[in-house]
């Protein structure tokens, strides 16, 4: 049988585009790395920015999606880290913000829009709000990555 990977033209074998999902929460890694995987990404997962960062450094990926608000190093710094020093590798950030959930509301906290915006500025090529269904997610990176340059 013979299977288009993700991007690929269509009844070719290239090779699936490569995906590193970034969350602190391990569950939603999870669930959405079987997503991933069966639309055909080839997918890998960090749950961090530092252990994203040195993921990369091993083996690049084609696109990183990473959620904005992480212990540590939060995904905007993530975003701001990956153009400076892999600046061929799309990213996509994701958050669900402070404004979520009417019982843990705080006029204070900084709203999902905002923790959005502050990524595309960082660079990011792409942003979704959590939460979101699998079809705004396949078709958020089939639009990021119909836009980067073909490998050689």
């Amino acid at each position: 049988m013979n299977v288009s990977a993700p991007g690929a033209a269509p009844g070719s074998t290239a090779p699936a585009a490569r995906l590193l999902l970034v969350d602190d929460e391990r569950d939603v890694r999870a669930a959405m790395a079987r997503v991933l995987e069966r639309a055909g990404y080839a997918v890998r997962l960090a749950d961090s920015a530092e252990q994203a960062v040195a993921a990369l450094r091993a083996e690049a990926a084609d696109l990183v999606i990473t959620d904005v608000i992480m212990p540590r190093q939060n995904g905007v710094e993530l975003v701001k880290v990956l153009k400076s020093e892999f600046p061929g590798t799309a990213v996509i950030a994701i958050s669900g913000g402070g404004n979520f959930w009417p019982q843990g509301y705080k006029p204070e906290a900084i709203t999902t829009s905002a923790y959005l915006a502050a990524a595309t500025q960082a660079g990011a090529d792409g942003v979704i709000a959590k939460p979101f269904e699998t079809a705004e997610l396949l078709e958020a990176i089939r639009a990021v990555l119909a836009t980067r340059p073909k490998p050689a």
